[in-house]
């Protein structure tokens, strides 16, 4: 995939099923997600060390199995240095699945996560899986930076029951990402 490289790859944890790709979630130490699929944020004009143009990010995903360990998560990841500085993501807290940023109650195990961008400026919006509509869960702005990747990501937080050695995380899949210019 031209203008995608891999960030801690696991092959064994990933796979491309009918045209999707599937990521395993893992246990990491903060910061290490393993198999973060990243590419630069290349896309904006900067003038004067500031971001031109407006943008939409978005991408479809979700579990394939209702998460088990607490704070597993999937979505998209905005990273500056290989440190994640914003994220929009399906997430499994206390056996309940929301989304973050705003911990938004939801009853899907995941759905489309869309980020409109304006220069610095940001509106992150969610749709749970089967319905069209979206819903605003943060606006606010973020210090880009023309180093700044964005990440399609997945990784989950201690197994529950630590007495199945066994127990392996929850494959979360992606089914489109797409980054659509919208005005300059």
């Amino acid at each position: 995939m031209p203008g995608w490289e891999w960030l801690r790859g696991n092959a064994p944890c990933r796979r491309f099923v009918n045209n999707s790709l599937e990521i395993l979630t893992e246990p990491f130490s903060s910061g290490e997600a393993r198999n973060a699929l990243v590419r630069p944020l290349n896309f904006f004009r900067w003038q004067n060390g500031t971001a031109v143009g407006s943008y939409r990010i978005e991408t479809e995903c979700y579990f394939l199995e209702k998460p088990t360990a607490r704070n597993q998560q999937c979505g998209v990841y905005w990273m500056q240095n290989n440190r994640v500085i914003f994220k929009l993501v399906f997430a499994n807290v206390d056996g309940k699945m929301y989304v973050y940023p705003g911990k938004v109650p939801i009853d899907t195990p995941g759905g489309r996560l869309r980020m409109t961008v304006v220069g610095r400026n940001v509106v992150a919006e969610f749709a749970c899986l089967n319905e069209t509509s979206f819903q605003r869960v943060y606006e606010g702005r973020i210090n880009s930076s023309p180093n700044d990747r964005i990440s399609l990501q997945c990784w989950g937080g201690q197994v529950e029951d630590s007495s199945d050695e066994n127990k392996t995380g929850q494959w979360a899949r992606f089914r489109y990402f797409r980054v659509e210019k919208l005005c300059e």
